[in-house]
This record gives structure tokens, C-alpha cells and sequence, in this order.
């Protein structure tokens, strides 16, 4: 890492006085060091570096970027329609109560996340990638409140691993 930061482009940047305001000199005659600064209009070279990434790992962004996509929109959708299953049977008890609503409605309110979860991996996946595995893990705290559910918390306990490395894929193929 220390070589990485070294390689890097930073060149010193010396302040230079304002035409209209006037700095005096100092007394002693000394050597004056340069200030390292950034200036916001000098951006370092590896801001919009382009990173070399192989057909394989491109794939496997583009695999977990389509189908996480799907899997919220169609889990989102599902908890209005409830096609698929009875998403109510897996609001645990103990959290609807905390929060004051019913497991209905707090069923069709983590629809309503898991649609803009879809949006937010869509729209900008660098972002969205971290909401979903930040929902998988609320999801895995749920199902683990309650007792049979042990393989549908380690089922999400998967996804929220994929939705990390989702995470990786996307910081460099996005």
C-alpha cells in the first residue's frame, strides 16, 4: 500500500499571493518548503483511471447485477400479489410488535424497500449493491428471531455474501 500511495502522482503545489493583497516578506532568510495542496480543479491522474478488468470478472458483474435486479423487483412485487408465498409467516412476531404494525403491513412495506432496492442497484450499483447486502442482513436478524427459520436466514446469509462481493465487482466494473 505505502508503495501505491508513492507511486502516485501528487506534485506540490506552492501557494502563490493573491495580486491584491500584499504579504510581507520574513525577516530571516530561510528556506521556504512547499505546502502540499490539492486544488479541486487538479485532479490526480488515477481519478478517471480506467481499470483492466477480464471477460470473466465482467460476467460475473453483469450475472449478479441482472439478477439481483430480478430478485428484489420479483420479491417486491410478490409481497403485494403474494403469488409465491405468505410473506407474513416470515415477519417475526417480535419485530411487528416493537414497531406497532402488523405483519401484513410490514410485509408490504419491505416490498416497497426491496422495489427501490431494484431501482437503486439499476440506477447506480456502486450504491445499490451495499443496500441490498445491508437488507439481506436486516432479513437474516428477522428470520432469526423466530424459530424454523433457520434455513431461510442462512439462504439470505448467502445472498448478503453475494450482494458483497457484488459490492467489489461493481467498484471496479461500474
Amino acid at each position: 500500500m505505502a508503495q501505491y500511495i508513492e507511486s502516485l502522482d501528487f506534485t506540490p503545489v506552492v501557494p502563490t499571493p493573491s495580486p491584491t493583497v500584499d504579504i510581507p516578506k520574513p525577516h530571516v532568510e530561510a528556506e521556504v518548503k512547499p505546502e502540499l495542496t490539492w486544488k479541486p480543479e487538479q485532479e490526480p491522474s488515477w481519478v478517471d483511471a480506467e481499470v483492466e478488468v477480464s471477460v470473466a470478472t465482467y460476467q460475473a458483474y453483469q450475472i449478479l447485477y441482472y439478477g439481483f435486479i430480478a430478485l428484489m423487483g420479483i420479491s417486491g412485487v410478490d409481497k403485494f400479489l403474494r403469488l409465491m408465498a405468505n410473506w407474513d409467516t416470515y415477519v417475526s412476531p417480535g419485530i411487528a410488535k416493537m414497531l406497532h404494525v402488523s405483519p401484513i403491513s410490514l410485509s408490504m412495506f419491505a416490498g416497497l424497500i426491496e422495489l427501490g432496492v431494484a431501482v437503486a442497484i439499476a440506477l447506480k450499483p456502486r450504491i445499490g449493491s451495499w443496500v441490498f447486502t445491508g437488507w439481506m442482513g436486516l432479513i437474516v436478524v428477522n428470520l432469526l428471531t423466530m424459530s424454523g427459520h433457520y434455513d431461510m436466514a442462512l439462504q439470505a446469509l448467502a445472498f448478503a455474501a453475494a450482494g458483497f462481493a457484488f459490492t467489489r465487482l461493481s467498484a471496479e466494473c461500474n
